[in-house]
């Protein structure tokens, strides 16, 4: 059995990549997600056990994660700022876009399978958020600010 600590920080959300068998990632929050940041993880299933790829801290919480439909090096986090922020593995340090969307914590976040740039998020502030992302299947080099369809639920 193959075991990854995430020292310092609380799992929350753990996906497969649809891409690579190879590939998790987890979404991790510092103090049991009460207060304090957050850290994504990429981790590479190997012949030496679980080894780090790629790690991006953030400065809140987070909560849930899904894998782009579009790009196998994209991913989203939910963070508990209320925002949802899109990585790219190929890309260092910070997201290359951020989506606030929320007024309270964003929960969970999931990409439609089907029209693949488009992804949907639910808050603590009683609403689900139906995003279109301007996401292409390369490396974004700049960020475009993001439309959005909005449905509360009450």
């Amino acid at each position: 059995m193959l075991e990854f600590r995430t020292q310092g920080f609380n799992p929350y959300a753990v996906k497969y990549s649809p891409y690579y068998d190879s590939r998790i990632a987890v979404a991790s929050a510092a103090n049991f997600g009460i207060v304090g940041n957050g850290r994504l993880y990429s981790l590479g299933l190997t012949a030496q056990g679980v080894q780090v790829e790629k790690a991006f801290d953030t400065n809140d919480a987070l909560y849930d994660l899904a894998w782009s439909e579009i790009n196998e090096n994209q991913l989203i986090v939910a963070c508990g700022d209320g925002s949802l922020k899109l990585f790219d593995l190929g890309v260092d340090d910070f997201p290359v876009m951020n989506f606030h969307e929320h007024k309270r914590e964003t929960f969970s976040v999931c990409w439609n399978p089907v029209t693949k740039d488009t992804f949907v998020s639910s808050s603590w502030d009683g609403t689900v958020k139906i995003v279109c992302a301007p996401v292409t299947r390369r490396s974004p080099q700049r960020a475009n600010p993001p439309s959005s369809k909005t449905k509360s639920r009450r």
